[in-house]
């Protein structure tokens, strides 16, 4: 008996050309969409990366800017230099900077003193900072004047009389000129010179600052009995307004 071999038939594509193509084609823009995200990501990685660099940086700045300005205690930072009775009931409050030419002339003019020796005990004279005018200078010397405070309420005001000596107002004076004045005055420099350099009371001139932007102060010198505003610095003007304060 004759055995017939079975030919096996090989399946042929039924998809027809245009279908093949499709595909394709779809294939391809899948590959291509998973490139685009994987650049995503990669980016994404990057851009993380590179912001976490920039808030290190950023915490190194601060910190440093921290470390370079200590913080001063509130009782410090409302430690006002007095002159006269600091408990008489009248307080003339000026806000000065030590560039100043027309605070140099009334603190030359020996007014304030004249008023404090004509209302012995009842009036007292403070001093804070606007530092305004050479804003450099006055920052340096304003920060030197508190350091000097710190030594004591009389050796502060030698060193702002000494300040408004200067003829140049701060113009070419380094911190070594202003430490070297304190020593002339018998302030102990070494103190001094380690308050300028650790930045002790920059926050200190920086409060002063403040108070005096809150109160809409734009230059200076500018006055206040018992905080109100005087816009005059005529003796007979300023002895009316302390005596309207004494209920005289």
């Amino acid at each position: 008996m004759s055995k017939k071999k079975s030919k096996r038939k090989t399946a042929k594509s039924t998809l027809p050309t245009e279908q093949i193509g499709k595909h394709a084609a779809e294939k391809r823009q899948r590959r291509k969409e998973k490139e685009r995200a994987r650049k995503r990501k990669s980016q994404l990685t990057t851009l993380l990366g590179f912001a976490g660099v920039v808030a290190v940086i950023a915490v190194i700045i601060i910190t440093a800017g921290a470390n370079s300005a200590p913080t001063v205690a509130q009782e410090r930072l409302d430690l006002d230099p007095v002159r006269g009775n600091p408990d008489a009931p009248v307080t003339i409050i000026e806000y000065g900077a030590f560039a100043c030419p027309s605070c140099r002339q009334l603190h030359q003019s020996g007014l304030i003193e004249q008023l404090l020796e004509q209302y012995d005990g009842q009036v007292k004279f403070v001093f804070r900072d606007f530092p305004v005018i050479v804003p450099q200078y006055d920052r340096m010397a304003a920060q030197l004047a508190q350091c000097a405070l710190d030594q004591g309420n009389d050796a502060f005001w030698h060193f702002h009389d000494a300040l408004y000596e200067q003829v140049n107002g701060g113009y070419g004076i380094s911190q070594d000129d202003l430490i070297a004045l304190g020593g002339q005055l018998g302030l102990d420099t070494a103190e001094l010179r380690a308050c300028a350099e650790e930045n002790r009371h920059a926050q200190t001139v920086s409060y002063d600052e403040q108070r005096a932007r809150r109160l809409g102060l734009r230059g200076t010198p500018s006055l206040f009995i018992n905080d109100q505003p005087v816009y005059s610095f005529r003796l007979d003007t300023l002895q009316q307004l302390i005596d309207e304060a004494l209920g005289t």
